[in-house]
């Protein structure tokens, strides 16, 4: 029998995003600078972050990920994630713990349209010959830094950066859901590295302690044209996800 998640969504539904109505229209969002950082985590704690409509990785591992978006249609921002890696079904998602956006307007937008469970602060996207860089922190309490150093070029073809997953309160009845959020990427260039992950704040980031790093796995940078579209699958929280999900109306939820 496969695994499934064991965390109480109960609480987890409590403090989660609300969603009001799902976003109807697309961000086209050109010429975005992103990485990402793989890396294997003690199975236990993880698997008690993980809802039970989802499956754990095997072996488990998080998916620290940043993007700095130059120009979007809330001015430009940059977004940094701590995901961790679950499949619904078979298929592999990110299933994201907390996040941290440098614009006011940007986080309230995608929390409220897309669920991203975002707060306000500073995130530091930094590209350098040697080394790129990601340091996001809320007031004086810095949560995460993400690098890739000594980058050498590869494929587009070979990166596999994740639809996102977001738990939620949805609807005007703020039901507990998952929501996904599938990302789409025209890449220029890709780099992969020397992946670092540092996480000062263990209780940062949605992560409740539950994030413990073992093995570096991979890192990679990419630049690419990204849209973010409106969402297209929820699914309950509860029910496994081949059994609990259902595609949203184009016009909404």
């Amino acid at each position: 029998m496969p695994l499934i998640g064991t965390l109480a969504t109960g609480p987890a539904v409590a403090a989660a995003p609300l969603v009001r109505a799902l976003a109807t229209s697309a961000w086209e969002l050109p010429e975005v600078t992103l990485i990402q950082v793989n890396w294997e985590v003690q199975h236990g704690p993880a698997l008690a972050l993980t809802p039970p409509a989802l499956h754990p990785s095997i072996p488990p591992y998080v998916a620290a990920f940043a993007m700095r978006v130059p120009d979007s249609p809330l001015g430009p921002f940059t977004l940094a994630q701590m995901r961790l890696v679950v499949r619904a079904g078979i298929r592999p998602r990110g299933y994201c713990l907390g996040a941290v956006c440098d614009s006011e307007a940007a986080a309230a937008a995608l929390r409220a349209g897309w669920g991203y469970p975002v707060e306000a602060g500073d995130v530091r996207l930094t590209v350098r010959h040697d080394r790129v860089t990601c340091v996001a922190s809320v007031g004086d309490r810095e949560l995460m830094e993400i690098a890739v150093g000594d980058p050498e070029p590869i494929a587009g073809a070979d990166l596999l950066p994740f639809d996102n997953l977001h738990l939620v309160r949805l609807g005007p009845a703020a039901s507990g859901a998952i929501v996904q959020v599938n990302p789409e990427y025209a890449t220029h260039s890709a780099d992969r590295g020397r992946p670092i992950l540092r996480l000062p704040d263990p209780a940062g980031l949605g992560m409740a302690g539950g994030i413990r790093l073992t093995m570096a796995m991979t890192g990679f940078t990419f630049r690419a044209d990204t849209t973010l579209p409106a969402v297209r699958f929820v699914m309950d929280p509860d029910v496994l996800a081949v059994r609990g999900t259902r595609k949203v109306d184009p016009v909404g939820a």
